[in-house]
């Protein structure tokens, strides 16, 4: 592959910086017709720009992943280096395409993405860390459908890669990623100690984001498996990494930690005051299955009280709220059965896990159906 030098990103960083200027068909127009904005390196700032976006504007992460491949197609074989860097290049333009349509909770757009990666992977037409990066995330989109036995041997594969490349960073994130889809398969002892693992390879300096993850899923894997004690040590000395990063769905995800740990300790009116703080931001954002999931942990405190005339009026307002949003049928199902439940003194604990087992199943899913075991 030819060395880029530092001008070919400067002047990549020129050009992305004219194409914001414009909407983006203007830029899709501009990147087929000009031969200015053939250029690999772009390409890679596109990619990157992305893969950023799909933290706060999944829209706009789509947009730029859409004007990677499309000025991946553009660029000759002598511009990527080899037959197989051009391959390479257009695999992960359609990738990073598929990654952020799953992120949108696109499936069907992000398996349209994904087959256009698929003759490439299948033709071993790349270098293995390009291999690493696509199979990665195909990885994530498979979690997300809820089919862990592909997920963890994708991304088993893809530990291998990174094993053999030395890449020590990369292959704690991708342990991370395996210990999410055992977690949420079920098998949290894996879970757990594969995160410990990640850990020891991420670097909080270089990836604090990355990191705070592999903390934050390792602290409720702890709270989940009963050992809450050492999840509150742990959150406690991470506390000052999601303050550092600042933004408002991580600060949201801390205090929604803190109350499971709160819950999980017996520390009841902590928990309560956590869930009712992160329901009300969350609704007002109109992040709806989450604010219905914390819904859910906050009945369940409120049952520990033995509060049931509270619990009627959470589901009946759960309901209120939720019939206003675009929940899908089978979810909205689930939250009437447990409003009805709950005007009837019927609302035990164990519904509330069932109805919230329900929905984190059913936001990846929509063609799952809910029946109550009672």
């Amino acid at each position: 592959m030819p060395k880029r030098f530092p001008s070919d990103r400067q002047q990549a960083r020129e050009l992305y910086a004219e194409l914001l200027q414009h909407p983006p068909a203007r830029q899709k127009l501009m990147v087929s017709n000009s031969l200015r904005f053939r250029s690999r390196s772009l390409v890679e700032l596109l990619l990157e720009e992305s893969h950023e976006a799909g933290f706060q504007e999944p829209a706009r992460a789509v947009d730029l992943a859409l004007l990677s491949q499309t000025v991946s197609e553009t660029l000759s074989v002598a511009q990527c280096g080899s037959p197989e860097g051009k391959d390479s290049l257009r695999a992960r333009a359609w990738a990073q395409v598929g990654n952020a349509r799953r992120i949108q909770s696109d499936h069907a757009g992000a398996e349209r993405a994904f087959a256009q990666v698929a003759a490439v992977v299948e033709k071993g037409r790349m270098g293995l860390l390009d291999r690493a990066r696509v199979l990665d995330l195909l990885a994530s989109l498979r979690r997300d459908q809820r089919r862990f036995a592909e997920a963890t041997q994708l991304l088993s594969e893809v530990i291998t890669i990174y094993q053999h490349l030395g890449h020590w960073n990369l292959l704690g994130r991708a342990l991370s990623q395996k210990a999410s889809a055992c977690g949420e398969a079920g098998d949290v002892e894996t879970e757990m100690a594969l995160l410990r693992r990640a850990l020891d390879l991420l670097d909080p300096e270089t990836e604090p984001r990355v990191f705070l993850v592999a903390r934050h899923n390792l602290i409720s894997a702890l709270n989940q498996s009963g050992r809450s004690r050492e999840a509150f040590t742990l959150l406690f000395h991470t506390r000052p990494l999601y303050l550092r990063l600042g933004d408002r769905m991580n600060l949201l995800r801390m205090r929604w930690l803190e109350g499971e740990v709160a819950q999980g300790l017996g520390r009841i009116d902590q928990a309560e005051a956590a869930f009712r703080e992160v329901r009300h931001e969350l609704t007002d954002l109109g992040i709806d299955y989450d604010a219905a999931l914390v819904s859910l942990d906050l009945a369940a405190c409120l049952i520990a009280q033995g509060r049931l005339n509270d619990v009627r009026a959470l589901a009946e307002e759960m309901l209120a709220v939720f019939a206003l949003r675009n929940i899908h049928r089978e979810a909205m199902g689930a939250i009437l059965f447990f409003c009805q439940a709950a005007k009837l003194e019927r609302a035990g604990t164990a519904l509330v896990r069932e109805v919230a087992d329900f929905l984190r199943n059913a936001r990846n899913d929509k063609d799952l159906r809910f029946a109550p075991s009672a």
